[in-house]
């Protein structure tokens, strides 16, 4: 069997990914001079392009979509209380960012071992794959698809996506 030097787990939160982080941590038990590498990815960027006559009434380039001008209303502006703090609190993302970095700690803490966690942005499939490649990952462990089989027909699943276009093994944990 091959010598594992760096094992990149996939996590998205959800039940099928904290079993794709616990084999991930007993195969780094199995190989302990491996680097492990737990990786969130946010949601997919929203790529904007204009499409149409740009020069349309109504027509928002830097939005990329057009509004019709019968549809629109007045904006009427609302003044904040003057107490009130702006900003107070961290938004949904950070909250997000902070929750998926705090889990993978702590399953890798229940689990006795220690790793990393990456953040990655973009599409799911395609940007685990790509860190996999970046980083000469000889494996990626990620949680088996809890999507139904018109589901995955219809909408793919991330672990056959990335087990169809990853650099290197797949172990997908179920």
């Amino acid at each position: 069997m091959k010598d594992l030097k760096h094992i990149v787990v996939a996590f998205d939160g959800n039940e099928e990914s904290k079993r794709a982080v616990e084999y991930g941590a007993t195969l780094k038990k199995a190989f302990p001079k491996a680097e492990l590498t737990v990786v969130h990815v946010l949601n997919d960027k929203v790529e904007q392009r204009i499409i149409g006559n740009a020069s349309a009434p109504g027509f928002v380039p830097s939005a990329g979509f057009y509004v019709d001008p019968v549809q629109t209303h007045p904006v009427v502006e609302v003044d904040q209380q003057r107490n009130q703090k702006v900003n107070d609190t961290p938004s949904a993302l950070e909250n997000s960012i902070q929750n998926a970095e705090s889990n993978t700690l702590r399953l890798l803490s229940e689990c006795q071992v220690t790793g990393k966690f990456e953040l990655l942005e973009g599409y799911a499939p395609d940007s685990v794959c790509d860190f996999a490649a970046r980083t000469s990952a000889d494996l990626i462990v990620v949680g088996n698809s809890d999507k139904s089989g018109l589901e995955k027909f219809f909408l793919g699943s991330t672990s056959s996506s990335i087990a169809k276009n990853a650099p290197c093994s797949v172990f997908i944990a179920k």
